[in-house]
C-alpha cells in the first residue's frame, strides 16, 4: 500500500503561550457574547451567535495548532476542548457578574421600603450584602436563568420558553461549541507537515480534473497499491461527463524538490427535482505521500490530458462545422 501522511506527534515551544493568548481571547468573546445576549434575549439570537463564536474559536484553534507547529492531534483537540471550556465558563460568570448587582438593588429596594423590616439605609446596605452572599451564588444565577428562560418572537409577542428547555438550549450550546472549536484544532494538527524543513505543507494546488467516464476509473483509484497505480489513470477520450476525480496536492511552498501530499476527491454533479445543481464529494485518497519524481509525473499527466481532451474539443467543433456545410450544400 501507498504510504500516506501521519502526524508526528510533535509540537513547538510557542504552543503553551498560544494557548494561554487563545483562551484569553475566548474570555473576551464570552464578555461580547454575554453582552449581546442580554441586548436581544432571542432564543434565534442565542443560536446564530452560538455559530459564529462556535467558528471564530475553530479559527483561534487552527491559528494555535498553526504557529504552535502542533502536529498532535490529540493536542490539538485539547486545545480546542481548553478554547470552548474557556468560553463557557467566562460567559456564565459574567453573566453572574451583571445579574449581582441587578439582583442586589431588588433585594435592597425591598429591604428599605418594607415596613415589615423597618430598616435604616446602613442596615438595609448590610442585610442586603449579607443576603447576596448567603442566596446569590452562581448556582442560584443558574437556577434564576432556568425559571426566565428565553423569550421566542419579539420583545411583549410570544413568550418565554423556560424548565427543562432552557438545559436542553446550554446542552445544544455546548455542543456547538465544542465540536466546532475542537474540530479546528483537529484538522490543523493532522495536516500535512515537513519535519525536515519544520513547516506547514500548506500550498494547495488543484493539478488534474480527471473526467471519469466509466465506474472501473474510479474502481482504479480506490484499489491502488502504489502511488504508480494512482497516476497511471488511463487518459478519457471525451470530457463529456459529471464526475471528476480532482487530484490535489499539499506542498511545501517555494521547494519542489521536497514530498508532496496527494488527496484524490470525486466530485459528482446532478440535478435534482427543482432543477437545481447539487455536488456530492467523496474522498478516495487522502494525502498520499509524493516524491518529487511522482510529482512531476503527475504534473506531465495533466499536461497530456490537457492536451488531449484539448484535441477532442477541437475535433467536435470541426465535426460540427463540417456537419453544417454538408446540410447547407444539401440545401443549395
Amino acid at each position: 500500500m501507498f504510504e500516506t501522511y501521519k502526524p508526528s506527534g510533535g509540537f513547538g515551544i510557542a504552543l503553551l503561550p498560544l494557548i494561554l493568548i487563545g483562551a484569553a481571547i475566548a474570555i473576551g468573546v464570552a464578555f461580547v457574547y454575554q453582552l449581546l445576549l442580554n441586548w436581544i434575549p432571542l432564543i434565534y439570537v442565542n443560536f446564530l451567535l452560538t455559530l459564529g463564536v462556535g467558528a471564530l474559536l475553530s479559527f483561534v484553534a487552527v491559528t494555535i495548532c498553526f504557529y504552535g507547529h502542533c502536529r498532535n492531534r490529540m493536542l490539538g483537540f485539547l486545545v480546542g476542548l481548553l478554547l470552548a471550556t474557556s468560553f463557557l465558563g467566562a460567559k456564565f460568570w459574567f453573566q453572574y457578574q451583571t445579574a449581582y448587582p441587578i439582583v442586589r438593588g431588588q433585594v435592597l429596594n425591598e429591604l428599605k421600603f418594607s415596613e415589615e423590616f423597618n430598616l435604616n439605609e446602613e442596615q438595609a446596605e448590610t442585610a442586603a450584602d449579607e443576603y447576596m452572599s448567603q442566596n446569590y451564588s452562581l448556582l442560584d444565577h443558574l437556577g434564576m436563568r432556568v425559571d426566565e428562560g428565553w423569550q421566542i418572537g419579539r420583545r411583549g409577542n410570544g413568550g418565554p420558553v423556560a424548565g427543562y428547555f432552557v438545559y436542553l438550549i446550554w446542552l445544544i450550546e455546548a455542543g456547538i461549541i465544542y465540536f466546532l472549536a475542537a474540530s479546528g484544532g483537529l484538522s490543523q494538527s493532522g495536516s500535512p507537515y515537513s519535519e525536515k524543513m519544520s513547516t506547514w505543507a500548506n500550498e494547495g494546488e488543484v493539478v488534474m480534473n480527471l473526467p471519469i467516464t466509466n465506474t472501473e476509473m474510479i474502481t482504479q483509484i480506490q484499489q491502488a497499491s502504489t502511488v504508480e497505480q494512482l497516476l497511471e489513470i488511463p487518459i478519457p477520450k471525451t470530457d463529456e461527463s459529471a464526475t471528476f476525480a480532482v487530484y490535489k496536492t499539499n506542498s511545501i511552498p517555494g521547494d519542489e524538490l521536497e514530498d508532496a501530499y496527494l488527496t484524490v476527491e470525486l466530485l459528482e454533479f446532478s440535478i435534482n427535482k427543482k432543477g437545481e445543481q447539487e455536488k456530492k464529494e467523496t474522498q478516495l485518497v487522502t494525502n498520499a505521500i509524493l516524491s518529487s519524481d511522482k510529482r512531476k509525473e503527475l504534473i506531465e499527466n495533466a499536461s497530456l490530458l490537457e492536451e488531449a481532451l484539448a484535441d477532442y474539443r477541437q475535433a467536435v467543433i470541426e465535426e460540427t462545422i463540417d456537419g453544417s456545410s454538408d446540410i447547407e450544400s444539401a440545401e443549395a
